[in-house]
């Protein structure tokens, strides 16, 4: 008899002691035997590995023990991705959130969850799993909560860096919401200047302005702030946004040649001027844009 290993934990013990029956089962197929022991020591349950070959004197194949740790260092690794990634980010969050709302903390939490499913998840797994089964190549102890803490720094370290860019993302978010509750108040408090705007969107961002007759809409105002924002960084999204508050028409019709380019823009538009805003379903306008689109 070959004792490969012992398991500590202080939970998952079923979880553990279950996979491991399961691997035995496959193992058997190879010829080989797995018995699991059991010990308590204080608040921690050891499970031990033990294996032998069907002739006692015939040592295990290095292959064997290439597919019994593996077997073990997957099963770990499932073990800590399921059952301890949220727990490890709750506690990221603890130390590097204590100011936030529980509200806040939560929303941070679900938006590092999705920066987390982004990330490649089977390239994170295979790195624990490395790192599991090397540890198990050299050591026949392994205690979960010590191994975490341990030996998994880096997984634990891209753990901290989602968190913090969860924070950063959700700052950024609160600072529009922000900025889109004040320029909805402008919008609010002024009486309408004219009463139907048309505007063109281009893929580009470039827009053009058409009041109800469609007449190109222009003003010194519109000039000035091109002149201003050209010497800086011409952002199309802030020069339709300010020309519209000024102009504070009664509705907003929206011509979008290309809506998935200008996504963005549009649920800004929408979002500061709400029942205002209606998008064209379709018209001369929109598909004059679109034949010049097509063309080189």
């Amino acid at each position: 008899m070959s004792q490969l290993i012992w398991i500590g934990h202080t939970e998952h013990i079923d979880f553990i002691r279950n996979k491991l029956e399961l691997d035995g089962k496959l193992l058997q197929a190879e010829g080989v035997v797995m018995t699991i022991v059991e010990e308590n020591l204080g608040a921690y349950t050891f499970l031990g590995v033990e294996i032998c070959g069907n002739d006692p004197d015939c040592p295990l194949s290095e292959g064997t023990m290439f597919t019994l740790r593996y077997s073990i260092a997957n099963l770990l690794t499932d073990l800590i991705i399921i059952n301890y990634e949220t727990p490890l980010l709750e506690k990221v969050l603890k130390s590097h959130c204590y100011y936030f709302s529980q509200e806040e903390q939560a929303f941070i939490l679900d938006k590092s969850r999705e920066i987390l499913s982004d990330l490649n998840p089977g390239k994170r797994r295979s790195r624990v799993l490395q790192t599991v089964y090397e540890y198990l190549e050299t050591e026949k102890v392994l205690n979960i909560h010590g191994f975490i803490r341990f030996r998994l720094k880096g997984y634990l370290d891209e753990l901290s860096e989602v968190v913090e860019q969860a924070i950063d993302e959700y700052l950024m978010e609160k600072e529009y919401n922000d900025f889109v509750r004040l320029l909805k108040y402008f919008v609010d408090i002024q009486e309408p200047k004219i009463d139907r705007v048309n505007v063109l969107i281009q893929p580009n961002g470039f827009f053009q302005l058409y009041d109800g007759q469609d007449n190109v809409i222009k003003s010194d105002y519109l000039e000035s702030f091109i002149l201003e924002l050209a010497e800086n960084e011409l952002n199309y999204e802030d020069l339709l946004i300010s020309t519209l508050i000024t102009l504070a028409p009664r509705q907003i019709v929206l011509h979008l040649p290309d809506a998935g380019a200008v996504g963005g823009t549009v649920s800004t538009v929408e979002s500061i001027f709400e029942e205002r805003v209606c998008l064209c379903n379709g018209c001369n306008k929109c598909a004059n844009a679109k034949k010049h689109q097509k063309k080189p």
